[in-house]
């Protein structure tokens, strides 16, 4: 009995094995898919219209003459997201595939209605992986932005997406905002979503092949500006100067550069901080919320434009405290930006929610008046490291005793 229980025991598995060994059920071949890289949302009428970039993977090789783009657009109007995606079976003979998907870029009008509902498909798409970035272009249709092509990466989304995570490491005015980050600032008490912006040059000349075979390049891409939204509507911009202080207080920067004006003689130097760290300490003063921002900021001089000589410890510490009062100029101005818009982008709100559960329970309601009004106090540790290789810009020959 024994021996017959083994024996149909055996047997079953072997069915399973051969089962799962055939394939899988629901595998498609690549030749019956367009891979998505990248999608455009605008806002025309009342209706969406969806631009999707998709591979063509005969041309993805490198080697390959560049006669035609190895991406195509197709673009469909319709009131949600799923009828214009499903409506591209009529124009492709293939179906969208969205698991490779690296950007998503609203026009400014939708991104001021709300992106709460274009977003809801992505969200629930079971091959959408939750892991692409998001901005919104201004003065251009989101079309415009994932049509043009770009010289530098065969693919134009995977040449933004990479351009973005490198901008935002390198230059602090930029954020490179993940759906994931979205999705979590938008469960959270007190704090506020923002996306990065992109602006188009020159796009009349930049839609076409010509544009990677031309130097420099007819059409190029910026990233510029952070949009501030209330929930999930845009509601206002923050320039250059004032985004860095977004990056500083949520602790996004890696490193950034600034040029700053030279203590008591003309020119610039400029510095390039290394690290930076913002603790957000929220206080009651007054039965009123207050907020210290307590900074630590290391930096080195990269270049000096005026007659100075950095062997002179007090012409060295004039340097640094002229570059601590620049980032407490950034980081104030920065925050009064956003008070003025009325959107608390950095979190100050779910500080208080963390250590004063009881008055944040109060608040909550109001907290956009009380947002505005915040008192917030900036105490910054400011360390200047190095000098380079020389002390005096004057004098190339005589090197630094570091």
């Amino acid at each position: 009995m024994n021996t017959y229980r083994s024996s149909i025991t055996s047997l079953l598995i072997s069915i399973l094995l051969l089962a799962v060994l055939t394939g899988c059920w629901s595998s498609k071949e690549m030749n019956e898919m367009s891979v998505v890289m990248a999608i455009g949302i605008d806002t025309v009428g009342d209706q969406y219209e969806i631009s999707v970039q998709v591979v063509d993977p005969s041309h993805m090789s490198r080697n390959r003459p560049m006669e035609r783009s190895p991406t195509i657009v197709f673009s469909k109007r319709a009131d949600t997201l799923f009828e214009a995606i499903r409506n591209f079976t009529t124009e492709s003979s293939r179906k969208m595939y969205f698991s490779h998907l690296k950007f998503v870029i609203f026009d400014e009008e939708t991104a001021r209605k709300g992106i709460k509902e274009p977003l809801d498909f992505l969200f629930r798409d079971h091959e959408v992986r939750p892991d692409f970035h998001l901005a919104v272009v201004r003065d251009n249709s989101a079309k415009d932005a994932v049509t043009f092509v770009t010289p530098t990466e065969i693919l134009p989304a995977m040449d933004m997406y990479k351009a973005l995570k490198v901008s935002e490491k390198a230059w602090a005015p930029t954020s490179a905002v993940n759906v994931k980050d979205l999705l979590q600032n938008s469960k959270k008490d007190g704090v506020e979503p923002v996306l990065t912006g992109i602006r188009l040059r020159n796009l009349e000349k930049g839609l076409t092949l010509e544009n990677v075979k031309t130097s420099p390049q007819h059409v190029n891409y910026l990233f510029t500006g952070i949009g501030v939204f209330k929930g999930d509507r845009l509601i206002g911009w923050m320039n250059e100067s004032e985004s860095k202080a977004f990056t500083y207080i949520t602790n996004s920067v890696s490193s950034t550069v600034a040029a700053i004006n030279c203590p008591d003689s003309k020119g610039k130097f400029v510095i390039e901080v290394l690290r930076s760290k913002v603790k957000i300490d929220p206080r009651i003063v007054d039965h009123e919320p207050y907020i210290s921002l307590v900074v630590d900021t290391e930096a080195n001089i990269g270049e000096v434009e005026c007659n100075a000589d950095l062997k002179d410890e007090k012409v060295f510490n004039d340097f640094q405290a002229a570059a601590k009062e620049h980032q407490e100029q950034i980081l104030k101005n920065g925050v009064r930006s956003a008070q003025q818009i009325g959107s608390d982008i950095f979190g100050f709100g779910e500080a208080f929610h963390r250590e004063f559960p009881n008055e944040w329970h109060r608040w909550k309601d109001d907290w956009e008046a009380k947002f505005k009004e915040l008192e917030v106090d900036v105490q910054i540790r400011y360390r200047l490291n190095r000098m380079g290789k020389i002390t005096s810009p004057f004098d190339p020959g005589q090197h630094s005793q570091e």
